[in-house]
């Protein structure tokens, strides 16, 4: 590249680490990943107003486990004519929140002048059709199979880029918009160098009923002297964590975490990890981060979840059988030898290329200069010289006048 590519992150959900799900945190360290090549100018919003999921501003004392380096000013915003209600983070690229998102993102694309934006999840036909019209190549990223197919089909349509977090995805979304779609795995945070402990706690993460808390809370009760370690990802209302606790009321075996700003600190007590998803994961992504620190992983083998797991661990076929998840268990932990084996496995498998955070990098850049799908190299040619001319002070001018 013989300049840097400009992409914006956008998500009416907002982006970490004001929310900390998974597919926020994949998003994150892909940033991170494609910032740090040199190759890219990298930034990402959400919507001030967002009322989907709950979310908060990050704590100060949670920033350094964050990865929030500075803290700009809530009079600043992104760019000159961008202001946020709240500060712009430095999460080695700015991240900020807007008010009235989608007017306020129309006037960031006229400033910031991105490439290409990149919008997944909450929003994204409306994101991506503001881009459009904005003559701005869009990328969708596809993290779980729950995605409105007439809502792909109008996102294809208008000539946007499907990358998608596994195989398992692409070949559905590509049986839906009749192309292949790209595989750009989640470029998490793995943990290596961080030791799980071999004598510690058995874990699940995100207690959601799509998450398989049924299936873990039986294992639980037919487990009476294993001790549990259950963790919210997902925030949990008031009136889900009053269920939740009272379910566990009746478990002492189980002990509950509230979300950790740093995942260390949880892996570090586990030996195990269960993923007894009952919806088709997306991917699947805390199996390969536990592996990262020799977890073995036991999980449902739904969605994407085999990738994820690869080598690493066991895939229970019925996932409603609680049984085939004990006898898995025992398979693992009754052995000393057998799991310093599977240990091994698990540290191999997070080890793979194609979960390398470089190497995605590289791929997701790839797709990001590549013509759009459905179009020639000229038409392609073509917008990105109106890009460059756009960034000349006269010119630039000159076509926002001309769209309008």
């Amino acid at each position: 590249m013989n300049q840097s590519l400009r992409v914006l992150f956008a998500s009416e959900r907002p982006p970490y680490p004001f929310f900390l799900g998974g597919a926020a945190r994949c998003a994150h360290r892909l940033l991170l990943s494609v910032s740090g090549t040199s190759q890219a100018e990298c930034c990402a919003v959400g919507s001030a107003e967002y009322t989907g999921s709950p979310w908060t501003y990050p704590l100060a004392q949670d920033h350094e486990s964050l990865g929030v380096r500075t803290v700009v000013s809530p009079s600043h915003g992104l760019t000159a004519n961008t202001r946020f209600p709240g500060p712009t983070l430095d999460c080695g690229y700015p991240v900020g929140v807007m008010s009235d998102f989608f007017n306020a993102l129309g006037r960031l694309l006229d400033d910031f002048k991105p490439d290409l934006v990149w919008a997944q999840l909450d929003g994204a036909q409306e994101i991506l059709s503001v881009a459009s019209r904005k003559d701005v190549q869009g990328l969708l990223y596809v993290h779980d199979a729950e995605f409105d197919p007439a809502q792909l089909h109008a996102i294809t349509s208008l000539g946007c880029h499907v990358v998608c977090s596994s195989e398992f995805l692409a070949r559905k979304a590509s049986k839906i918009i009749g192309r292949p779609a790209h595989v750009v795995y989640p470029a998490s945070d793995w943990y290596f160098g961080t030791q799980g402990d071999p004598n510690g706690l058995v874990t699940m993460i995100n207690p959601h009923k799509v998450k398989g808390i049924d299936t873990f809370l039986e294992i639980a009760r037919r487990l009476p002297d294993q001790k549990f370690l259950l963790v919210e990802s997902w925030k949990l209302s008031e009136d889900a964590l009053w269920a939740l606790h009272s379910r566990l009321s009746q478990l002492p075996n189980v002990r509950f975490q509230h979300r950790v700003s740093d995942m260390r600190d949880i892996y570090r007590q586990t030996r195990l990890l269960l993923v007894p998803s009952v919806w088709a994961e997306g991917f699947g992504m805390v199996a390969v981060e536990a592996q990262s620190c020799g977890i073995p992983v036991i999980a449902s083998a739904r969605g994407g979840l085999p990738e994820s797991v690869g080598d690493g661990g066991i895939l229970i076929r019925d996932h409603l059988d609680v049984k085939a998840w004990l006898d898995a268990m025992h398979s693992i932990l009754d052995d000393e030898a057998n799991y310093r084996a599977w240990s091994a496995r698990a540290l191999q498998h997070a080890r793979s290329p194609d979960f390398d955070p470089n190497e995605l990098a590289r791929r997701f850049l790839a797709i990001c200069t590549s013509p759009a799908p459905g179009s020639g190299a000229a038409s392609y040619g073509l917008r990105s010289l109106l890009s460059g001319l756009e960034r000349l002070p006269l010119v630039g001018w000159m076509i926002r006048e001309a769209r309008r």
